[in-house]
């Protein structure tokens, strides 16, 4: 014993530590955007789209989503872990009872049976009742570091329902705003099929009047019939998004909600203000990672203890009573105390691969943080470099679209003035209506790296 207080002077559990991060993270971002501008707040950033519809949709998912019911449940249980940990650290304290009757049968060959005495019933009874106490004082903190440990890992946990409760959120806008744009693209195909059969109507015409052939109308027709195959694919992918909707929010694929008519919406600014340091403070993956690592640290702690003496003191006190039928009874109360001692000397190596394996780990979890690190940065930066290549496409495509609108028009003057056909400015009509099927398609595009880049921000977690 004396030896194991020798080493417990020289070794306590706070001589661990986690291993550094490998991670510098740079003092900005290299794809964000140089400018002075406002502060995002990402705490609910879906309500920069301006659209009721869409918070009220969010907030249904986030009021009834499965995921979210789960993520819950796993904090209260990761709860009622720290709850068992920090009852180690206290003296356990039960009463006992036992109560017992039977029958002897009494009997001495040197006696004879005749002049034997009468016992009555030889029956026996007893009782015994006491209060027993035991407690392991955490004299060398390894209990402490197991409750520290336990800790951690709720509160990983709870950092893992706010991730959820991010996810929840972005697949909802994500679906929303993607059934919209594809409503946005049936209306398209609707006015271009709409086109195609005024010039299938002006084709037959010129034919009828020797000016076109059947191959011309032909042509028309397969054009349309093209553009109208896309139709029944964007339709069914909006249905499945509705029904995507209504399983976040906890209902029935049948109660998908009904998306409005469609609209074009603002689509938001690029956050700006954000460094780096403050993502990896808000993202709940990267603080989930930062509590694992402390709780590897303390179970390192912990399983260093080991190595150390442990004393525990017990307690028993009670009171008895025993019975034979015709002796006198026995009866009596009590109390005894004890102190234990126990020094690890010979364990085939058992703790200390326990410690090797804490230790393992704890390098682990380190690794798996600068891993959500660099994952991280990688998202952010990818997010603002995608919309910062989006926002230049759709500049150019508002661009030809004003070109072509402007076209259109002008060859239906020249057609007016009889100097075109009708087949040219329905021409140029259809091709101001793919470019803005081009632009519909280039702002959903601005939408999902939009949600992108709030979900590598870390915004939604409130």
């Amino acid at each position: 014993m004396a030896l194991g207080v020798v080493l417990a002077g020289g070794c306590t559990v706070k001589d661990s530590a986690a291993p550094p991060s490998r991670v510098v993270l740079p003092a900005r971002f290299a794809e964000a955007p140089v400018t002075d501008g406002m502060h995002a707040d990402l705490g609910r950033w879906w309500t920069q789209w301006h659209d009721p519809v869409l918070d009220r949709l969010v907030d249904d998912a986030l009021a009834a989503n499965p995921d979210l019911a789960v993520a819950r449940d796993h904090v209260r249980q990761a709860r009622g872990y720290v709850a068992v940990a920090r009852s180690t650290l206290y003296p356990t304290v039960g009463a006992t009872g036992d109560i017992a009757g039977g029958g002897l049968g009494w009997s001495n060959p040197a006696v004879p049976a005749a002049l034997a005495p009468n016992l009555g019933d030889p029956a026996t009874d007893g009782h015994l009742a006491g209060l027993a106490a035991a407690w392991e004082p955490d004299i060398f903190g390894g209990r402490a570091a197991d409750l520290r440990a336990a800790r951690a890992v709720a509160q990983s946990v709870e950092e893992q329902l706010r991730g959820t409760r991010m996810l929840v959120a972005a697949d909802m806008v994500e679906n929303y705003v993607a059934s919209v744009d594809d409503l946005r693209r049936v209306a398209l195909i609707d006015r271009a099929a709409a086109v195609l059969d005024r010039m299938e109507a002006y084709a037959g015409a010129r034919m009828a009047a020797g000016q076109a052939t059947r191959a011309d109308i032909d042509a028309i027709r397969a054009r349309r019939r093209t553009v109208l195959a896309a139709r029944p694919l964007l339709v069914a992918d909006v249905d499945t998004r509705r029904r995507r909707m209504a399983v976040l929010s906890g209902r029935l694929p049948e109660q998908a909600p009904a998306i409005p008519q469609p609209a074009l919406f603002v689509i938001p600014p690029v956050p700006v203000g954000i460094v780096p340091v403050g993502v990896m403070d808000r993202r709940p993956d990267i603080r989930a990672r930062r509590d694992l690592v402390q709780a590897a640290l303390e179970r390192l702690r912990s399983a260093r203890t080991d190595l150390l003496p442990r004393f525990g003191l017990e307690f028993f006190g009670g009171n008895g009573r025993l019975r034979f039928d015709g002796l006198p009874g026995l009866s009596g109360s009590g109390g005894l105390m004890a102190l234990t001692t126990y020094l690890p000397i010979f364990t085939a190596g058992r703790i200390h691969a326990r410690i090797d394996v804490a230790d393992a780990r704890l390098d682990e979890a380190v690794t798996l943080y600068d891993q959500a690190l660099l994952t991280a940065l990688s998202e952010v930066e990818s997010a603002y470099e995608s919309r910062a290549a989006l926002d230049v496409q759709g500049q150019g495509l508002s661009a030809a679209l004003a070109v072509a609108r402007r076209a259109a028009e002008d060859r239906l003057g020249l057609f007016d003035g009889g100097r075109s056909t009708l087949l040219d400015a329905l021409q140029a009509r259809l091709d101001a209506v793919a470019i803005e099927d081009a632009g519909v398609r280039s702002e959903d595009g601005r939408a999902m790296a939009t949600i992108r880049l709030a979900v590598a921000l870390g915004g939604g977690t409130l």
